[in-house]
């Protein structure tokens, strides 16, 4: 068993190829543990995932998230929350989404999703 320091970890950080977003899978499997981050006046682009539900912790920071439906190959945004830290949220699968960080500090949080969401089944609007 190995215990880590989620803290600490906010500096082994690894660019994300396709976003601005920053993540480190912290635990392994099927559903990982991914420690992320979003700095000030970034945006993770509109997306979604064809598999399994993502579980979002804010730990600091604050942003928006939105949530849409794809219809026709058009998105059709409803909701549009703000998030600060302490918040938790749930996208379900082939729920479109993109989060910002329009405050005036890095955004961090954890979130458990299926291990294919860093990969194959991530697909960008």
């Amino acid at each position: 068993m190995k215990i880590q320091n989620i803290n600490l970890l906010f500096d082994s950080l690894i660019q994300d190829e396709k976003s601005d977003v920053q993540m480190l899978p912290i635990t392994e499997g099927a559903m990982p543990l991914i420690l992320a981050e979003l700095k000030t006046n970034k945006k993770l682009p509109a997306h979604y995932h064809g598999e399994g539900a993502e579980v979002y912790q804010i730990i600091s920071g604050e942003g928006i998230i939105e949530f849409g439906e794809l219809k026709n190959g058009d998105v059709l945004w409803g909701n549009s929350l703000k998030i600060k830290e302490g918040d938790v949220f749930e996208v379900l699968p082939y729920v479109v989404h993109r989060l910002s960080n329009y405050g005036n500090e890095v955004l961090r949080m954890i979130f458990f999703a299926p291990a294919s969401h860093m990969g194959d089944d991530r697909t960008f609007i």
